[in-house]
């Protein structure tokens, strides 16, 4: 198992389940992002187990050949037992762990299609640790591999990069006032990080990774260009990124595809809470390089 070096208390079962603690919003969670910009394929798909409310959560969003697929169920959760294997799949998705900390594979069946990705790690995994948003956070740059095989025999090949994380602990939504989260895969390197806003209190966690290892990063500032849509979405953001070793990194997003764009909400008492989830095409501006990842941005929102 490769780790980076900050990573002082996590081991292999970490990538299998906890047991949870009392707390009613206890949340476990995998997800996965992939972009092929090649075939013009992208997606995400995440699970969470919420024992304590006794329900699961499952996504899954595919973005290829200018359409979506888009699945989310919220089925009880009557019984969380260790077997990973059994809690980590439905009757369409299934979430298959190969080797902890290295290989997951998602694998995805509907009417039209049976979709199969493999992510295989190709960084060392990043320990974010404790955070308002999670009690432990580890993330992992990753190659991936899979086809979508149609109802009519026709198959189209999936080969790019990914990002995998996994996290575990108290999480609520609604406590943010907005955040921030991204990751960037490019060709030699890659970036992730998340920015949380609470009240007078910015948490700021992330690193750069390359073959190397990985650097924690020291500041991201962001800037959001608009829709002027009715949820005034993301169109372009703006990222300037330092390391601790006051690298800086000129990063521009922009989504894949006009569909490639996916809003969730969740209504609270006086407003509501927002979460854009992005797959975007990353140029780094410093180097003309192209890459691809996912821009996400949460904002709460009340109503006067």
């Amino acid at each position: 198992m490769k780790l980076n070096e900050k990573i002082k208390d996590i081991n292999e079962a970490d990538d299998l389940l906890h047991k949870p603690d009392t707390t009613v919003k206890w949340r476990e969670s995998y997800y996965f992002g992939w972009a092929d910009l090649t075939n013009n394929i992208s997606g995400f798909s995440t699970i969470g187990l919420v024992p304590n409310e006794k329900r699961r959560e499952l996504v899954f969003l595919l973005f290829y050949d200018n359409k979506r697929e888009v699945y989310y169920r919220e089925p009880a959760l009557l019984n969380l037992v260790d077997d990973i294997n059994l809690m980590l799949k439905d009757k369409r998705l299934t979430y298959r762990l190969i080797k902890p900390f290295q290989k997951w594979e998602v694998i995805y069946k509907c009417h039209k299609f049976t979709v199969n990705i493999i992510f295989d790690s190709r960084f060392s995994t990043y320990y974010f640790g404790e955070a308002a948003s999670w009690y432990q956070h580890f993330e992992t740059s990753t190659i991936i591999k899979g086809e979508i095989i149609f109802k009519d025999g026709r198959i189209k090949k999936i080969q790019g990069y990914g990002q995998r994380d996994k996290s575990w602990g108290f999480r609520d939504w609604h406590q943010f006032d907005r955040w921030h989260h991204a990751n960037f895969q490019f060709k030699d390197w890659s970036c992730a990080f998340r920015k949380d806003y609470i009240k007078d209190t910015i948490d700021l966690s992330g690193y750069i990774a390359t073959k190397e290892g990985a650097i924690p990063v020291s500041n991201v500032e962001v800037e959001i260009i608009e829709d002027a849509d009715k949820y005034n979405t993301p169109l372009i953001t703006n990222y300037t990124i330092t390391d601790k070793k006051d690298h800086i990194f000129n990063i521009t997003a922009k989504p894949i595809d006009n569909n490639t764009s996916f809003r969730f909400a969740r209504d609270i008492e006086g407003g509501y809470t927002e979460m854009f989830d992005q797959m975007v095409t990353m140029e780094n501006k410093d180097t003309g390089e192209i890459g691809s990842g996912i821009s996400e941005l949460l904002r709460t929102k009340f109503f006067a």
